[in-house]
Order: structure tokens, then C-alpha cells, then sequence
């Protein structure tokens, strides 16, 4: 387990560190006021709503509700772990990362190790590219010519040649420094009875990048006979299929992406970023796992299943719709034509023609797919579709999407919409009375009372800096977030060095108080309104108080009763 940092040094880090300087690299800003302005990074907008308070160090959107530090935004914008923000800042900074409060030793070896098995992994990915332009190369070369590629599309992706010979990369390696630890650490050479030999040998090399750059493992796909016809580098240190993409790191570079396409295999990822699609990405050598969905979801809220039309690739985009919507994440499958594959599709057809292939939508594909092996036109075969597509209806949530499903099956089976309806197990009028009220619920839970919108101006008021803290007593606030974030700033602790502590459930809501707007530029009417605020919170909870005293005497003795008249009568006083 990671331990911190010793005390003081993340806050040095952060004063080293100009916010202004590190987000004006991602967009324009522009000083307006106290503060700096731009157009939000992280969603699309014409009118600036970004802000960046130099003072506070710290960033806020009123539009899409993003904000926090010089590290969250880091994290954010280049879409970082918190330690590669921290380690990218310390380089800016020219500050050296100390050793973390309960580092072990171990801890500290297997850093190191990880680092030598990164170096490694560079070493291999430069051995492997400067081969393909020689004799060794040229069946590779040969290879990715067929397959449309040209110089530029190979210097691009860093494609290389793994030599015929049996250990030329394990001696390549020795002769750098490299270990034999590390060289079998890294899964780039093995031995064997004392005969030491290369993983990778007489394959085309796809290099995998984590979306930092740096060089995690290999595919291999086998040149002419042999088996296994694709080897991906197996679990290392630095490395787990399960948990990464290739062409991730493509994909980060493209800032205001909507979506990511998921292709099964790395020709297919070249092909769609060679011909100008962002965003492909293929998993490695596995299916789709539920890890890999979360980290898809990390930088977009959409992916398209781009998988072969073969059989095999249509069961799979069955497989990995399910986990893509288990994870949050909305979903359509790229329907090909025949048995093509993203690769060949667009060798044949070109842009023009995959932009205008069809995306559906996950039940539409799933409504396909259930009728295969089935010809609907016999009375049994269209039964079973009938009730496979019944199951797959009940998932559909929206009354409007379920009728137009039901109308569409309607046509295709011949069954009545009323026997559809029960097979479903479920009626169109039941879930139309339905769904107003959960909208109606969600919109109440989401309003703010009127005494939460007075103490999110209070904090706002106080962070800002346009009342003294003291003014303010904790008891202003209900207990919970409003409480703890007066704590804090009456302990004149700046929001940017709180900011990371508050649980990440209540980010959002305390960004919302603590960027609140407008406000009062004067002193004089912000004091003002803070008085005003701090009264008007008062009076609602006596008027509580007085609701919560008068359903309790329904139920009280006539001696009750009387105690309870007199302590309202009391709090009535204290009204205006």
C-alpha cells in the first residue's frame, strides 16, 4: 500500500505549480474581473463559464460542474492516476518526490524494478522497429504493405520485426545492462536449461503504450505457418491484459472526444486511426473485461462495438454490450456487412462508406441477433424468436421505445401487440404512469432547499474572501459537508489544500458552494448579505421547529399538549 507524503510537501508542490500557467496550456484564458476565463475543456460550450481563481489556485465550471487543483485538473483534462499527476507536476516544478511515509523497502525495490522493466520494454520497442527496415524485417514489411500501410503509417505507430533468429533481442538486451531478472520479468526472454531465447521471434510487433507513452508490452502476430498465430506479452509488473487498451494513448491525445470504437484486434485499430477515425481502441488477446470497460469510462460516456461480422464477432458483441452497460457506459454495435472485418470494410470501402454504416442501438442488435440460426417464416422457428425477443424487451425501460419495439415485432411475427405485451409481462399504461413520477422524484431530490442555498453562500461568501470566517458560527450550518467545509476554512485552510479530501459523492455539490455566483463585489453588501443569510436560516429552522412541534402534539396528552403550545407560542416570538 502507497503511503503519503510527508507533511507539507504536496501544498509546495502545488505553490511551485502556476494553475493559470498549467490550464492555459489546455485552453485560452482570459482575464475578466478577478478571475480567468475560458471555454470549458471538459464539455462543449460558445459562452465561458470556466473560471480560474489564481489566488485560490483552484478551477470551477458553472456549466458542467468540474473543478478543484492544479492535480485534479491533471487528472481530468489529461485523464492521469493521481501519482502520474503528482510525478508530472514534481517535473515542472524541478522538485524530486520523496520517499512516501511508510514505503517499505520492498516497496521502493519494486519501484525500481517496474522502472528497469519500462526501460527494457523501450530498449526492445527501438530494437524491434530498426529491424523492420532491414533484411530481417522485410517479411514484415512485406506484410504490413498488404495490408495497406505505408512508411509514415508505420513510424507512427512504432511497428517492428521480432528476427527469425532465436535470442538476437535476449543479446541485445545483456548488451544494454539489462538483467536476466528483468529481461524475464519483463516477458521479453526466457531460458531454458541455461539456453537463453526471445518470447517474440519471426513476428510483425505491435507495441502496447499506456496512455502516458510509456511502453507496457507487445503483440506479435506469426509470420507465414506456426503457432500461436497472435502472442501478446503475458502478465508482468508493468502489464495485465485484463486492465489495458491498445491505442489508448491515441486516443487520450484527442481532446473533446465523444466516444471510443472497440475493435478486437491491433490491424483493425491501425486501420480506423489510419483512415482518420479517433478513438479505436482493441482489447489484448482477451475478451472485453469489466476492467477495461472502466477505464473506457474514464474518458467517454459512449463506445461503439466495432467487431468482425463473422459469427464468432457477433457472439462477442453480445458479451461485451452487456459489460459495457454494466459499467455505465452507452453503447451501439457497428453492423458490417457479410463477415468483414473494420480492416477489410474500409480497404474495400473507405471512409465515406463506414461512416454511413449503421450503428445500433444495444437492443436493436440484440433483436437481430436473436434470430439467427432461425427462419422466421416457420411457425416454430418464429415462436422461439418471439419469445427470445420478449426477454429482451423487458430490459427497455422507456414506455415510447418499448410501443415502437412492439409495433416493429408486431409486423415481423404476427402476433397481437396485447399477447406481446404479456408475454412481456409488463403494459405499456404501467410504466407511462410510471415514469413521470420517478422524473418528478428526481428532480425534488436534486432541488436545493432554500436553507441549503443560504449556507452555500456562506461558504461562498467566506472562501472567496469577501467575509471574515469569524463572522460565521458552525452552528450556521446543518452537520455535514457545509459543516466540514467551514471547519476548514475557518482554520484558514485554503479550499485548494482541502479540496482533495472531500469524498468524491460530494465533489460536485462542494465546487457548487464554493464557487457559488453571483455575489456582492462590494464589502459593505456582501457583509450585508451575510447577515441576511445567517437570519434567514434561523427563521427556517424555527419554522422546522415549529412543524416538528405541531405534528407531535397530535399524538400527545392534554398535559403535552399544553408544554407543547407554550414552547410554540415561544418560537413564534422569534419570528419576523
Amino acid at each position: 500500500m502507497a503511503g503519503k507524503f510527508p507533511n507539507g510537501w504536496l501544498d509546495e508542490l502545488r505553490s511551485r505549480v502556476s494553475i493559470e500557467d498549467v490550464i492555459g496550456q489546455a485552453v485560452t484564458l482570459r482575464k475578466k474581473g478577478k478571475y480567468l476565463w475560458a471555454c470549458c475543456p471538459f464539455h462543449n460550450e460558445k459562452t465561458p463559464s470556466f473560471k480560474v481563481d489564481s489566488e485560490s489556485q483552484m478551477y470551477y465550471c458553472f456549466g458542467c460542474h468540474k473543478g478543484g487543483n492544479v492535480i485534479s485538473f491533471l487528472m481530468e483534462h489529461d485523464r492521469l492516476e493521481f501519482m502520474e499527476a503528482v510525478e508530472e507536476l514534481a517535473e515542472r516544478a524541478h522538485m524530486r518526490i520523496p520517499d512516501r511515509i511508510e514505503n517499505s523497502a520492498a516497496d521502493d525495490l519494486n519501484k525500481q524494478q517496474r522502472e528497469r522493466i519500462y526501460e527494457a520494454n523501450l530498449h526492445a520497442a527501438r530494437f524491434f522497429h530498426s529491424l523492420i527496415w532491414t533484411g530481417e524485417g522485410a517479411d514484415a514489411l512485406k506484410y504490413l504493405y498488404s495490408r495497406g500501410l505505408n512508411d509514415s503509417d508505420i513510424k507512427r505507430f512504432g511497428l517492428g520485426a521480432a528476427p527469425k533468429t532465436h535470442d538476437a533481442l535476449y543479446r541485445s538486451l545483456e548488451q544494454a545492462g539489462f538483467s536476466d531478472e528483468i529481461i524475464e520479468k519483463a516477458w521479453l526472454g526466457g531460458n531454458k536449461d541455461g539456453r537463453k531465447y526471445d518470447m517474440f521471434r519471426n513476428r510483425v510487433i505491435f507495441p502496447i503504450l499506456n496512455p502516458q507513452g510509456r511502453v507496457l508490452g507487445f503483440g506479435g502476430r506469426i509470420m507465414g505457418d506456426g503457432n500461436p498465430k497472435y502472442l501478446n506479452t503475458s502478465d508482468t509488473p508493468v502489464f495485465n491484459k485484463r486492465n489495458g487498451l491498445y491505442a489508448l494513448n491515441f486516443a487520450k491525445k484527442e481532446h473533446g472526444l465523444k466516444r471510443l470504437i472497440l475493435v478486437e484486434g491491433y490491424m483493425d485499430t491501425v486501420a480506423l486511426l489510419k483512415y482518420g477515425i479517433p478513438g479505436a481502441v482493441a482489447t489484448l488477446g482477451t475478451a472485453l473485461t469489466e476492467e477495461q470497460a472502466r477505464l473506457m469510462k474514464r474518458y467517454v460516456s459512449e463506445v461503439w462495438v466495432s467487431y468482425d461480422g463473422d459469427s464468432a464477432g457477433q457472439k462477442a458483441a453480445l458479451r461485451a454490450l452487456d459489460i459495457l452497460e454494466e459499467a455505465g457506459l452507452n453503447a451501439r454495435v457497428i453492423a458490417y456487412p457479410g463477415k468483414m472485418d473494420p480492416d477489410e470494410f474500409l480497404r474495400a470501402k473507405g471512409r465515406d462508406a463506414w461512416n454511413d454504416l449503421r450503428k445500433l442501438d444495444p437492443i436493436e442488435y440484440k433483436l437481430i441477433r436473436a434470430r439467427d440460426d432461425l427462419d422466421i417464416a416457420v411457425q416454430e422457428d418464429r415462436t422461439q424468436y418471439t419469445i427470445r425477443a420478449c426477454e429482451i424487451l423487458k430490459g427497455v425501460k422507456s414506455a415510447i421505445e418499448l410501443e415502437n419495439h412492439v409495433l416493429r415485432l408486431v409486423q415481423e411475427t404476427g402476433y397481437s401487440k396485447d399477447v406481446l405485451m404479456r408475454q412481456i409481462g409488463s403494459n405499456l399504461q404501467a410504466q407511462a404512469s410510471k415514469e413521470p413520477v420517478r422524473a418528478q422524484t428526481v428532480f425534488r431530490e436534486n432541488k436545493k432547499t432554500e436553507s441549503q442555498l443560504a449556507q452555500m453562500q456562506l461558504i461562498a461568501l467566506i472562501n472567496q474572501g469577501k467575509i471574515p470566517a469569524k463572522m460565521v458560527q458552525r452552528e450556521d450550518f446543518d452537520s455535514g459537508l457545509y459543516a466540514d467545509i467551514f471547519d476548514y476554512l475557518s482554520s484558514g485552510t485554503l479550499a485548494r489544500d482541502f479540496i482533495g479530501d472531500i469524498p468524491e459523492e460530494q465533489m460536485k455539490e462542494a465546487l457548487e458552494a464554493l464557487n457559488f455566483e453571483p455575489l456582492p463585489e462590494d464589502r459593505d453588501k456582501a457583509l450585508d448579505l451575510a447577515e441576511e443569510l445567517i437570519h434567514r436560516i434561523q427563521q427556517i429552522r424555527i419554522n422546522q421547529r415549529i412543524s416538528q412541534l405541531t405534528l407531535s402534539a397530535k399524538n400527545a396528552t392534554d398535559e403535552e399538549r399544553i408544554t407543547i403550545n407554550q414552547q410554540i407560542q415561544a418560537l413564534l416570538l422569534k419570528l419576523d
